[in-house]
Order: C-alpha cells, then sequence, then structure tokens
C-alpha cells in the first residue's frame, strides 16, 4: 500500500475483493492506496487501512442511524454522518466543523457526489458491478489537495457499502414477500 497523493487521483476504484467478502481496495491499476475490512459477516464495524492512517468505522442506532469515524484505538470521533431520512442524502461532519453533503446524484442510486459547503462536488462515485460492488471515483480539483481525502474516500466508500447491503436487504424481503 502506498501513500495516495494528489497526482494520482486518476483512474481510482474502490474494488471488492470476492463476492462473498466485505472486503474492499481503493486501487488505480495495480496500486493499492487503501483498504475497507468489515470485522464480522453481519456486523457494521470496519476498519480503513491507508499507508498513513488507520480508522474505524461503525454505525449505531436504528431509528436515528449514524456513522462515526474514529483513528484506530481511539475512541474521538474524527467524523460522523447522520442519513437523510430516505437514506438517499446525509450529512457529513467532519472534527473541525467543515459539514459536506454526501448524497444520490440520480434516480437508481448508482452515482453519489460529495459536496463542499457551496454545493460543488468534491468526490463523485459511480458504483459498478453486480455480484463484486465496486465504483469508480472522480475527485474534483476542490479536493485534491485536501489533507482529509484519504478519509473522505474511505467513510464516504463505508457508507454507499452499507447502503448497497441495506438495499440488497430490502429488496430480498420484497422479493419474499
Amino acid at each position: 500500500m502506498i501513500p495516495l497523493r494528489s497526482n494520482q487521483l486518476a483512474g481510482l476504484e474502490w474494488k471488492q475483493h470476492s463476492a462473498f467478502a466485505r472486503a474492499y481496495e481503493l486501487r488505480s491499476g495495480d496500486t493499492v492506496f487503501a483498504a475497507i475490512d468489515f470485522k464480522k459477516v453481519f456486523g457494521t464495524l470496519a476498519e480503513a487501512t491507508t499507508a498513513d492512517q488507520r480508522w474505524t468505522f461503525k454505525r449505531t442506532g436504528f431509528l436515528t442511524p449514524m456513522v462515526t469515524a474514529r483513528v484506530a484505538g481511539s475512541e474521538q470521533d474524527v467524523a460522523h454522518y447522520k442519513p437523510g431520512l430516505m437514506g438517499t442524502k446525509g450529512a457529513l461532519y467532519l472534527a473541525g466543523g467543515e459539514v459536506l453533503e454526501f448524497k444520490s446524484t440520480n434516480f437508481w442510486g448508482s452515482q453519489w457526489s460529495l459536496l463542499g459547503s457551496e454545493g460543488v462536488a468534491l468526490i463523485r462515485f459511480s458504483n459498478q458491478g453486480v455480484l463484486k460492488h465496486g465504483a469508480h471515483i472522480e475527485v474534483e480539483p476542490g479536493a485534491a489537495d485536501r489533507p482529509d481525502l484519504a478519509l473522505l474516500l474511505c467513510l464516504c466508500w463505508y457508507i454507499l457499502a452499507l447502503h448497497q447491503q441495506d438495499s440488497a436487504a430490502t429488496t430480498a424481503v420484497i422479493a419474499a414477500g
């Protein structure tokens, strides 16, 4: 794994190792920049690792869910995400006070954007894959030099992985009913 730098942002993709494993890598070609591994098959605790940092992500709550991000081994949140009522958008609160919006940008929920305070896209995710979940990533120039870029890429992907899992579960329940 190598550190993610602003001159290496072309061709970024999140890729799932296996359709049966909840493990993902942020790659460009053969180069790995980050990994996210869920700790349990059905749990929401996951660890994100980059060359420079490790974080833990966890979803808590049922009626008012929230996702927290912490530096691994710490009890202090570095960010937290509160989804909106329908789950297709929410607010990402960073420890420094900045609030970003993360939302689906198309009807099918296959494209998502992380927006800055002025509503300008910072990062775009285009979901791909059926059996193995992944996404093509576009990092906009306004986000390329952010010191928290790796955290944002990992946390947003974690949120999308949970969203995809929840959508699949809902579809299965509807189909069975």
